[in-house]
């Protein structure tokens, strides 16, 4: 491992892991250490190896990358990339605690109610309406209610609504 790239991704908190084509983990950074557990020489099959394997949407899956965003694995919300070479996989976890920290500090000062809080928060964990609805045990058009309030209020203060992983009404 180049030390450049090492220090510049432990700086960044991102942790990375290198496997061989078996997913033998033959390589991995302290936070792919804090994240994963200890695996190096181990054969992996959690957290994003699960989601790669599970996904069916790569036209080439033995060549390329993934890129897995505002995914929840390890009990915490990660961007996730792999990239696919003819002998390894590369997987690097960027957690997103703080970005969502950022997100929810931005809300909360716009004078938003106890349930759009709860909602925002879903949204910016990229869950989707129908997801969201059932979690909080909503009609969709009670969800499309909150979301236009929030929208509105976020106005009011002369902002646009941030951190939203895609527009939804």
């Amino acid at each position: 491992m180049h030390p450049i790239l090492e220090t510049s991704l432990t700086d960044s908190n991102i942790g990375f892991c290198i496997k061989n084509k078996k997913k033998k983990v033959v390589y991995q950074n302290d936070i792919c250490t804090s994240i994963c557990g200890a695996l190096k020489n181990k054969t992996c099959v959690i957290g994003c190896m699960e989601l790669y394997e599970k996904d069916q949407s790569q036209q080439w899956k033995e060549n390329g990358s993934c890129v897995y965003k505002n995914t929840y694995v390890h009990k915490q919300f990660f961007d996730i990339t792999v990239l696919v070479s003819d002998d390894q996989l590369i997987t690097f976890l960027q957690p997103l605690k703080v970005n969502h920290q950022q997100a929810m500090a931005f809300y909360e000062d716009k004078g938003l109610s106890e349930k759009e809080l709860n909602v925002i928060t879903h949204v910016i964990q990229n869950h989707s309406n129908e997801s969201i609805c059932k979690l909080l045990c909503i009609s969709k058009p009670t969800l499309k209610t909150h979301l236009n309030n929030i929208y509105r209020k976020v106005r009011e203060h002369g902002e646009e609504p941030k951190y939203i992983p895609h527009i939804r009404r």
